[in-house]
């Protein structure tokens, strides 16, 4: 339901970038407007989702559940409303925020794979990798979900594509492949990486996991 909000809200937000630096008179002050305007509805969005994922907490930690799902009672650091705002945070690409909440849960929960993963791509987001790297290798040694490592080396297959290291790249995606099979984006990768013109492929598989 949020997307064409969204949508509108970076068309209007690529407008004022692209115009508003040779922009002069009544057009520059109409890009002024819009992006105040932007700015009252980014910060009311933010106040909304964050008053509404504390009422999620709450209502998990009361015991309330409309799904026969256990993967919340082997996370306790998801009643924190540290990990909860870091979520929303991370959604709305609000990365550098999301990583400070995120390490706040890590304080109480150093083991959380889950914040590992989210800070780690957050900072893969942010164009980060020696972070972004360091995040992924913790959840490594967090989990023997053959799923997760395998979406985890993926992950750092497309770090090292993007450094141009093919060889350290194709031994992540042998990897991501060998813990799953299944997954489609590691062979596809594969062979991006060698053309060096397709796409890198991460996000599906990732997004199943956070």
């Amino acid at each position: 339901m949020f997307q064409h909000v969204f949508a509108e809200m970076n068309s209007m937000l690529d407008d004022i970038v692209k115009h508003y630096p040779s922009a002069q008179g009544p057009r520059r002050q109409e890009l002024l407007q819009h992006w105040s305007l932007l700015r009252r509805m980014s910060d009311g969005i933010m106040d909304e989702w964050l008053a509404f994922e504390e009422k999620m907490v709450y209502l998990r930690a009361a015991g309330f559940s409309a799904e026969a799902d256990m993967s919340d009672a082997e996370l306790p650091e998801k009643e924190l409303p540290a990990f909860n705002r870091g979520q929303g945070y991370y959604r709305l690409l609000m990365y550098p925020e999301a990583i400070q909440q995120f390490e706040q849960v890590l304080q109480h929960f150093p083991n959380s794979w889950q914040s590992h993963m989210y800070m780690g791509m957050a900072h893969f987001q942010l164009d980060d990798p020696a972070e972004a790297i360091s995040q992924f290798q913790k959840v490594l040694h967090l989990t023997e979900q053959p799923g997760l490592k395998a979406v985890i080396y993926n992950a750092l297959g497309c770090l090292m594509a993007k450094q141009a290291d093919v060889k350290e790249a194709q031994k992540y995606f042998a990897l991501a492949h060998q813990f799953d099979p299944t997954l489609p984006e590691p062979l596809h990768n594969m062979q991006a990486c060698l053309s060096g013109v397709e796409k890198l492929r991460y996000d599906s598989s990732m997004l199943t996991w956070m």
